[in-house]
């Protein structure tokens, strides 16, 4: 092992300009960051002092949203600092986690990152390299963290720092003007100007200057204005254009920032919810098992004690079952609140890529498993024709036979039902639906409600769309303009729509999918119309070109409009373009050829999304369309986003995880299958997978025929058994949905719920 003054170090973190980061433990048991400088850096004249002077003042810095400095030695031989440990993701890694940021929950982060500012400055510090990567979301909010090139605010210091003062400090997409052009001394005005950038690209996926090399960014930084399209409203537009202003004094102060934000916070903070715990769960189950390892390893090789200068006798501090500890006693000393008690065991289905028949299974003699229970059975009727299973907060949809059911999940109590509904679409406090023809409108008609999902009332409602509502608009308009429209052109006789932070996107087509359906259409177009989210108001038609619409997609104030015009089946992808349309003026931005097979991923999207294709799983870079790994298995049902750094997939074969880095496979399981059945996605929430599996009792660990006994609730990071429960039904199809502890299964005619042992 080695230890540096009394920490033991337990595994690099990461390396960076100023020097290297390990997770490390104090003589307490407790879990720190050790960051050591770089050599080069140690030997520079003066570095010492101005290390000694920069980290008295960032040991200063006190507040619920910043890390505390713990401990320094600028004047050991290889210099070094103690930093508070963090437990959670990155805020990159949680907006990528639970996607782009509504009004309420922006604010709540701009909030709390203007307060963890205002500490800092406080303390005579200016950050100057505010950054989603310096941003770690924990269970008590977000936590800023990395001073290494933080300046002290004291002119009788002098001008130096812990970087040349000829070289740029900062990060591009984040630094402000006058940290480029160096006419003016960054001041909190800089870190006002990183922050609206910050909160820019937690509201819409991208940074507002957009992507690309360093000096295209630092251009457009300095001499463009920035991309706020897709941010929350108006008034956000308006906040962050001040934020981002290139002379700092048109900025507002840290405590104005401070006040904006609070009184437009959404409580409670969206990192207290169950879909952030459940993402920082996972987080924490990683870092549990990484720990684990390490210090199992170091066990193992019962190495020498390797101690840098300075060093006091080691102290111990580990017991005989350190490496067996529970996620909860591994990460208490951090100071994280820790959403759940689950133990993160070794996980007994690891694979190794060099397994030759690339599976793991399940241990082949029986073991002792807990018992689900039953909640409630409901008749609901036949989902499977075209029904659907909908869980979204503390409410549970159920939409059958064109009628929408809002049930209470827990207790299986009526809330309301509407009729004449036939998609829905849950978003806050209210609940969008797609009508069609009433006895007012006998004939074919499409149109959107609003219902107030505490009661079912209707909000507002658009007009029904029976020939082109916006005939007169379209004739005083160039072809060019409405893509050839003309007047009296009836829609297609299919429909669905999207909701997006402001406009809800409507389209009609007719069916294209088949040589039959295409004489039927006889080149009837599909057609697109916008509206506002708040009161119904029309904003946009577009008129489109003979093909039906396969998918929609939402992001960066954005529409994504997936074509197909020619057969498909089961054994190719679409091969139709991607329409890609402005969230508010209907007007095409792109068009990407090719681009059906992947709606999601086109210009306005950010972060990463995984793909099924006959072959392999593809993770895919949205903002470009590019292709970061390909592995095995194909023809697979996989999760689109990753949790606890896993993809889950299922197969004919299986459920198992693949690394959402790498790609390489971590745990496969033979003897369970998805809920759905193969080519589905494996139903997931929280830190559990749910899937269908044999008598636990009597699992015999290898594939082949079984029959199906219940639920398997797995351990998402591990694959193994958490609890089971006997389920009727499950050999035919089936619909699920899952939230808050509960799960939902509608087989046949009938609506299960259950709960693992020991759920309120």
């Amino acid at each position: 092992m080695v230890r540096l003054a009394g920490y033991r170090l337990v595994t690099q973190l990461g390396e960076g300009g100023m020097g290297r980061a390990h997770l490390a433990r104090s003589a307490s048991g407790r879990l720190v960051v050790v960051k050591t400088v770089h050599p080069h850096l140690a030997a520079e004249p003066g570095f010492r002092e101005r290390l000694r002077r920069e980290s008295a003042a960032a040991r200063a810095v006190e507040g619920p949203f910043t890390a505390a400095v713990l401990d320094a030695d600028p004047d050991a031989r290889r210099p070094w600092l103690a930093v508070e440990y963090c437990a959670g993701p990155s805020l990159s890694e949680a907006v990528a986690a639970l996607g782009p940021l509504g009004p309420g929950d922006l604010a709540a982060l701009g909030a709390a990152l203007a307060e963890a500012l205002a500490a800092i400055h406080g303390a005579g510090l200016v950050h100057r390299d505010l950054k989603p990567a310096n941003v770690v979301v924990t269970g008590d909010g977000p936590k800023v963290i990395d001073f290494g090139i933080a300046k002290v605010m004291d002119p009788a210091a002098g001008e130096e720092t812990l970087t040349a003062t000829d070289e740029l400090i900062g990060s591009p997409g984040f630094m402000a003007p006058e940290q480029m052009s160096q006419d003016i001394e960054p001041g909190p005005a800089a870190d006002v100007f990183a922050l609206g950038a910050l909160l820019a690209l937690a509201s819409t996926g991208r940074n507002p200057h957009g992507s690309g090399t360093a000096p295209q960014v630092l251009y457009r930084t300095l001499h463009e204005e920035p991309d706020l399209l897709g941010v929350p409203d108006a008034e956000w537009d308006a906040f962050l254009m001040r934020c981002l202003a290139k002379s700092p004094d048109d900025r507002p102060t840290v405590p104005e920032t401070l006040a904006w934000c609070a009184t437009r916070a959404a409580a409670p903070p969206w990192w207290e919810r169950l879909a952030f715990t459940s993402v920082l769960r996972g987080h924490e189950d990683e870092i549990a098992e990484r720990v684990a390892a390490a210090e199992e390893e170091e066990e193992g090789e019962a190495a020498e004690e390797t101690v840098v200068e300075d060093s006091p006798p080691p102290v111990p501090t580990r017991g005989d079952d350190l490496g067996r500890l529970s996620r909860r006693r591994l990460l208490t000393w951090t100071g994280a609140a820790l959403a759940t008690a689950a133990t993160a065991t070794t996980a007994a289905f690891l694979l190794d890529e060099n397994d030759t028949d690339g599976k793991g299974s399940a241990a082949a003699s029986p073991r002792p498993w807990k018992k689900g229970t039953s909640v409630w059975t409901r008749e609901v009727g036949a989902l499977e024709y075209g029904g659907s299973l909908t869980r979204h907060g503390e409410a549970l949809y159920v939409q059958v036979d064109g009628t929408v059911t809002c049930l209470a999940p827990v207790t299986n109590t009526l809330r309301w039902r509407f009729e004449d509904a036939s998609a829905l679409v849950p978003r806050g406090d209210t609940v969008y639906v797609l009508r069609h023809g009433d006895a007012f409108t006998p004939s074919f008609s499409t149109r959107i409600a609003a219902l107030d999902a505490a009661t079912g009332e209707i909000r507002w409602e658009t007009e029904p769309i029976l020939h082109n509502p916006y005939r007169r608009a379209a004739s005083r308009r160039t072809d060019s303009e409405t893509d050839g429209e003309t007047d009296g052109e009836m829609d297609g006789e299919h429909a669905s729509f999207i909701v997006s932070e402001r406009t809800v996107c409507l389209v009609t087509y007719a069916s294209y999918d088949t040589i039959q359906a295409r004489r039927a259409a006889q080149g009837r177009r599909w057609r697109a119309y916008g509206y506002d989210i708040t009161r119904g108001d029309a904003l946009w038609f577009r008129a489109g070109t003979p093909a039906e619409v396969i998918a929609m997609h939402s992001a960066g104030g954005r529409f994504a409009l997936a074509l197909n015009s020619t057969s498909m089946t089961g054994d190719s992808p679409p091969t139709g373009p991607l329409m890609v349309l402005s969230e508010r003026k209907g007007t095409v931005e792109s068009r990407v050829s090719g681009g059906a097979a992947r709606p999601e991923a086109h210009r306005g999207a950010a972060g990463t999304r995984y793909y099924a294709t006959q072959k392999a799983v593809q993770c895919v870079d949205l903002a470009s369309g590019h292709v970061r790994w390909s592995k095995p298995p194909g023809q697979a049902g996989v999760t689109a986003a990753a949790a606890h750094g896993l993809v889950h997939a299922a197969t004919s074969e299986g459920v198992g995880a693949l690394d959402a880095v790498t790609g390489s496979k971590r745990w496969w399981r033979d003897d369970v299958r998805g809920l759905a059945g193969a080519e589905e996605p494996p139903l997931r929430d929280g830190g559990l997978l749910y899937v269908a599996g044999p008598d636990p009792d009597r699992a015999t660990g290898t594939s082949g025929d079984w029959p199906v006994w219940g639920v398997h609730a797995l351990h998402a990071a591990t694959g193994e058994l958490a609890w089971a429960v006997p389920a009727d039904g499950l050999s035919g199809e089936v619909i699920a949905a899952a939230g808050g502890g509960l799960l939902h299964l509608s087989t046949g005619r009938t609506l299960q719920t259950f709960r693992g042992p020991g759920a309120a």
